[in-house]
């Protein structure tokens, strides 16, 4: 039976369109995966099926009910369950307390029931504890139960966000990037164990998640979304191979033809700029990089690459001093700038452009770039940047949050030259813009190599980030996977896409499945109480492919079987 339903999902944000017709089908019994790009509407879909938000255009069916415009509670009532990809869980309390409280509350038990000690209220206390104990021992979490859930690392918290769940006996469980912050080993665990959860709960799942890994290990059926649009739809193997997806998740579309493409593999003399040693940073109780080892040396551009949530980001922000390195060694210019405030290390010639650019929208563009006299400690004049950016003298007088994307990063590149820096740090620099402008802004880095300016850069597009580096680091779960000359990585494209998109499950070890939207709704919901979920996926994937209704496909098998 088809479980869950969107169709022709829409949602605007101002004059952003975040989702734009999206039509998405879980049956019972599966693990469906949302995947996609920065910005590609991962989350609002997500949200708006977990009640977050309301579609401006479409319609959500869960089973028979209509949830397009029902509250969070209301879905939860009818077996939805969510977590949260910021962990959410009371830590002083115990694990197993954080399992009993969506227990009471969806019981009978109250405080005066449980003052007299009526018989109903203590059934429902022993049957609460034992539904508990059976998930703690499904989920591995048996030991930590009388541990407060805040004094277990992050992996383990994970787990018990999830228990926490399933406490509420849902139907269709949405998981939220349940693999953030995750090493290779814990994220293979869990994916064992959500394999575990469904088969012993009888529970649906759809997840989101940046992490390949995870998703090609765990779903049966994968959605990819790109700019708000559904992107493709199939199986793990062949997502993983969709050509369309690998463009999406590299940013193919942004490279220059091959006669322009310049090779760069220029070996750098002298002692390293930069030096990370063994850096550990996150957020809160999350630890998101661990190990992280790298170097830039003078006039390098250096590109770190690797899948959302691999931990570049944050890689990038304990390198500047924006937040706090837990572990690990940073040294700039001979200095050692560990734990030292991002004021003093931009003054040391270290300039960090984040992911949003962090500009002041309401100022004008040339004042915006004036303000690189306060750290400058002398006037600076921005004509420099002018001659670099001729669109920019036009704009002068114009507001920062009145430009276009690109034109923001400009500004931002701009106001990093006038520092006059030894390094710029560059996070996501192409991200939401469009190709002929991120080609643009690719030719200023090398603009920065001929000034022998260092460049660390932090990119999306992962085909101009290697044409224009010198050397790469891949991130995955935390820690560097891999490095070396970026024309190598460049030429090995089997190694990059898979750290990005995974590797692939084995088609053989998968259950033929399949998703499409042209079917005989009513046939198929009378056939899905005969057939599991995989046969009937199977049944719509032939359909869709054939350019059939499911409904003769179906005739047409069972008059085979008649035949025999």
């Amino acid at each position: 039976m088809t479980m869950l339903r969107v169709r022709d999902a829409t949602v605007r944000f101002g004059g952003i369109v975040a989702l734009d017709g999206i039509s998405l089908d879980l049956n019972r019994g599966e693990i469906l995966g949302l995947i996609g790009p920065n910005g590609a509407g991962k989350t609002t879909l997500f949200n708006c099926i977990s009640g977050v938000i309301r579609p401006d255009h479409g319609s959500i069916l869960f089973e028979t009910n209509d949830l397009t415009y029902a509250p969070p509670h209301e879905r939860a009532r009818l077996g939805i369950a969510r977590t949260f990809q910021n962990l959410q869980l009371w830590g002083s309390m115990t694990v197993e307390e954080n399992l009993m409280v969506p227990m009471d509350a969806l019981g009978r038990r109250n405080t005066f029931s449980d003052a007299l000690y009526l018989p109903f209220s203590a059934y429902a206390e022993r049957a609460s504890s034992e539904r508990a104990r059976a998930i703690l021992h499904v989920l591995d979490l048996g030991r930590y139960a009388r541990t407060p859930a805040g004094d277990l690392p992050a992996g383990i918290q994970r787990r018990v966000e999830i228990a926490r769940a399933l406490a509420m006996r849902p139907r269709l469980l949405l998981l939220d990037e349940p693999a953030a912050g995750l090493d290779a080993q814990e994220t293979a665990h869990l994916a064992d164990l959500l394999h575990a959860v469904r088969e012993r709960f009888h529970v649906s799942m759809l997840l989101v998640d940046h992490d390949m890994s995870l998703v090609m290990r765990v779903c049966d059926f994968v959605y990819v979304l790109d700019f708000g649009k559904l992107l493709a739809h199939g199986r793990p193997a062949a997502i993983r191979d969709d050509p369309k997806v690998i463009a999406a998740y590299l940013g193919e579309e942004s490279k220059k033809p091959a006669g322009d493409v310049a090779t760069v593999a220029t070996p750098r003399e002298g002692p390293p700029l930069l030096e990370v040693d063994r850096l550990a940073a996150g957020y809160g109780g999350l630890e998101v990089i661990r190990d992280v080892t790298l170097s830039v040396r003078p006039g390098e551009v250096v590109a770190c690459i690797g899948a959302n949530g691999a931990g570049k980001t944050t890689t990038l922000r304990a390198i500047s001093g924006m937040i706090h390195a837990r572990g690990g060694k940073v040294t700039f210019a001979g200095k050692d700038v560990t734990g030292s405030s991002a004021e003093r290390i931009t003054k040391l010639g270290l300039v960090h452009i984040p992911e949003g650019r962090g500009l002041f929208p309401t100022i004008s563009v040339e004042d915006t770039l004036r303000l690189v006299s306060n750290t400058a400690g002398h006037e600076v004049d921005p004509a420099p940047a002018f001659d670099l950016f001729p669109k920019l003298r036009q704009r002068r007088r114009q507001l920062v949050g009145t430009l276009s994307g690109g034109e923001q990063q400009m500004v931002a590149l701009a106001r990093a030259i006038l520092s006059q820096p030894r390094l710029v740090m560059i996070d996501e620099m192409s991200q939401g813009l469009a190709p002929t402008v991120v080609r643009q802004l690719f030719d200023i880095v090398r603009v920065f190599r001929e000034q022998g300016i260092a460049v660390l850069l932090v990119e999306q597009f992962v085909e101009s980030a290697l044409d224009v580096a010198d050397r790469a680091y891949v991130f995955e779960h935390g820690t560097i996977a891999l490095s070396g000359p970026a024309v190598e990585l460049r030429n090995d494209r089997k190694l990059v896409t898979g750290s990005y998109l995974g590797t692939a499950v084995d088609a053989t070890a998968i259950a033929a499945n399949g998703n499409g939207h042209h079917i005989d709704p009513a046939l198929m919901e009378i056939l899905s109480v005969r057939v599991p979920a995989k046969v009937k996926r199977a049944l719509e994937e032939r359909a869709e492919n054939e350019g059939r209704p499911a409904g003769a496909v179906v005739v047409e098998l069972l008059g085979k079987v008649d035949d025999q």
